[in-house]
């Protein structure tokens, strides 16, 4: 568990705070905004990055740090759902009843992890319940992790374009 702990802060350091900061002292963004930015990356998810337009921040750095967060969290929340698969009993027994249910649907179990790009889209579950989900139904880390940054990158992507107006 100790090992768990300590994965889960090197990924909060170094992506949610520490490449962001690094970021924007090479792009010349005061720390203020970058931590602002940051925490409406939190709250907002991937609609944040409008904030970042607001902040005067460019947005090529705007979306390295959406990038950056998006690997961190998830990441994370990985962790954080592996520390409460060894230490649970309950969720022990929880995920050995799923296994059994993913070995009857092969599909999901198979092609499932492609849809981390769509879930991580929906607004209640977004970026934050994606990771769960993967990691619940057992998809290869690796991939959810990918297509759940990925997802969050396009819709992070698609409100910035909408924010400076190359849409409309």
């Amino acid at each position: 568990m100790f090992r768990q702990v300590i994965k889960t802060l090197f990924f909060i350091i170094v992506f949610l705070f520490g490449i962001p900061i690094l970021i924007g002292s090479f792009t010349g963004v005061p720390e203020g905004k970058i931590i602002t930015m940051i925490s409406s990356a939190i709250l907002f998810q991937a609609t944040a990055s409008p904030i970042g337009v607001g902040l005067d921040i460019q947005p090529m750095v705007i979306l390295a740090i959406m990038l950056s967060y998006a690997i961190g969290m998830t990441l994370t929340i990985f962790e954080i759902c592996d520390t409460f698969a060894e230490t649970s009993e309950r969720v022990q027994k929880w995920l050995i009843k799923v296994e059994e249910k993913m070995q009857k649907m092969t599909i999901i179990h198979k092609y499932g992890v492609f849809s981390c790009i769509f879930i991580s889209w929906i607004p209640a579950i977004g970026l934050y319940g994606t990771p769960v989900i993967a990691w619940l139904f057992r998809w290869n880390r690796m991939l959810a992790a990918f297509f759940t940054v990925l997802g969050f990158f396009i819709v992070s992507v698609i409100f910035l374009l909408l924010t400076i107006g190359v849409f409309f």
